[in-house]
């Protein structure tokens, strides 16, 4: 049964009435702020990118949750596929209905479940499969054991799912690696069980998590083209062992890549930026972006596909921007499009390091995450909105070169706000440049726009091409809750 009626999501008619045209001063804090604007950018960016380097595009829409930013990955060309993955099962539920709009306007509709396919999830995905049709669902798998799992899907929905063997990059989450003896285990099942119907083997599925300690866009690049590389690998191997077992009628496999920073990487194979100048480049940077862009040649004329996915690149966070994937112009502080509204509620002055103020706001381990930026320590960074003084100061510089306020310390619901500065620049030069008072509201970057947003149960929408008007709501965006 659908979570939909367990997990309501919240009222937006209602919240829409009440804050729609007002202030996001006026909000009940701590509160989610969602900028459209760099939404847009950014979703506009990665499909531009992809369809100007004729590569595959699926949307991953864990970090958000909402229909209206999916709407904006999978964007408004009526011949462009809408793939996606689901992390939760409660995304593809929540999603459906707009999903089956795109059915019937002829668009091509897949949803990828981005774990490893159980018993628990059968019932829900056949639901999904039902009202979608043929070739809408897709599942990975990394164990012979789940080839039953996959086969009771394809009796429940009566359509066979499409799969993709998950390679395990070296972050040892999930998935096989490619020359092992595992995942010719696991290629061997999948293979049979194509063979009998129960599933489309279709191709190979890799997530670069630890691109995320990369810093600069060539190691993004490079990690890009380890992921595809393996998966060349593992799509040779299969096709090897099709022919052993005498299985023919396999399709064009799929190679999907992507973690967030290799997948914003290959915006880097563009020859120009946003504003039409020929992007700076250095000879590592430049024999990076050739050999990747062989090996997409290399997997085209293969007769593979080569498809990129990614998830948090539509709001981004520090943690996006502390690894460097792409140029200042597509990367920077301007970018991050979620932030967490917060309450001043008390001031320590000469608490802090060498004598410096604390501060305490109202977002804590609850509000923020618990996950850490390698650029500094610290759970957020407090932004310069509403602070004149820190305007020019705060946003000059990467996020290493980063000196002002930081949620420095956190418990549950306190976050204790620190003068500090990035693991670059090592310690403050001055004194703060201004001071907070008890009332006054603070928005927050977080380290990582996955954790903290799934802690709310909507946001509120602001846009910032509204000369004016950057703080008044326009919209409210409810999102999918549970699993």
């Amino acid at each position: 049964m659908s979570s939909l009626k367990y997990y309501e999501a919240s009222p937006r008619e209602a919240l829409v009435g009440e804050y729609v045209g007002k202030s996001i001063r006026e909000v009940p804090t701590p509160a989610a702020i969602i900028n459209v604007a760099a939404v847009r950018r950014n979703c506009s960016r990665m499909l531009g990118a992809c369809k100007s380097l004729n590569l595959g595009w699926r949307a991953h829409v864990k970090t958000h949750k909402t229909v209206e930013i999916t709407r904006l990955q999978v964007g408004d060309d009526p011949s462009f596929p809408v793939n996606i993955v689901i992390s939760t099962l409660a995304e593809g539920e929540f999603l459906l209905e707009a999903l089956k709009a795109y059915k019937a306007q002829g668009r091509q509709v897949n949803v990828l479940y981005g774990l490893p396919i159980t018993a628990n999830a059968v019932d829900r995905l056949a639901a999904i499969a039902r009202v979608l049709g043929d070739g809408s669902v897709s599942i990975l798998l990394d164990d012979p054991a789940q080839l039953p799992v996959a086969a009771k899907l394809r009796q429940a929905s009566g359509i066979a799912p499409r799969a993709s063997i998950k390679i395990d990059m070296g972050g040892k989450r999930a998935g096989v690696v490619a020359d092992s003896d595992r995942f010719l285990e696991v290629a061997t099942a999948a293979l049979t069980a194509h063979r009998d119907g129960d599933i489309i083997l279709s191709g190979l599925y890799s997530h670069a998590g630890q691109s995320y300690g990369g810093d600069s866009r060539a190691a993004a690049i490079k990690m890009m083209g380890a992921e595809i590389g393996a998966m060349l690998l593992g799509a040779d191997r299969i096709r090897a062992q099709a022919t052993k077992q005498g299985v023919s009628g396999l399709p064009a496999l799929i190679l999907s890549g992507g973690a967030s920073p290799t997948a914003l990487s290959v915006q880097n194979l563009l020859s120009h930026d946003d504003n039409g100048a020929q992007a700076a480049s250095t000879p590592e940077l430049q024999a990076e972006v050739q050999s990747l862009t062989a090996l997409f040649e290399t997997v085209k004329t293969g007769g593979h596909v080569v498809e990129i996915h990614a998830g948090v690149y539509p709001t981004l966070d520090l943690q996006q921007l502390a690894a460097h994937s792409m140029a200042a112009s597509r990367l920077s502080w301007g970018d991050i499009a979620l932030t967490v509204l917060a309450e001043v509620h008390s001031t320590y002055p000469g608490r802090g390091a060498g004598g410096t103020p604390e501060a305490l706001v109202g977002a804590g381990g609850l509000a923020l995450g618990r996950e850490f930026c390698k650029a500094y320590d610290g759970m957020a960074m407090v932004t310069p909105w509403g602070r004149q003084a820190a305007a020019a100061a705060v946003t000059q510089g990467d996020v290493e070169d980063f000196e002002g306020w930081t949620v420095g310390r956190f418990s549950q619901e306190h976050g204790i706000v620190t003068w500090a500065a990035g693991k670059r620049r090592g310690e403050p030069s001055g004194p703060p440049s201004d001071t907070l008072e008890v009332g006054q509201k603070v928005r927050l970057w977080p380290n990582h726009a996955c954790i903290t947003s799934s802690h709310f149960g909507w946001y509120f929408v602001v846009d910032e091409d509204r000369p004016g008007k950057e703080d008044e709501i326009v919209d409210i965006w409810t999102k999918a809750r549970g699993w």
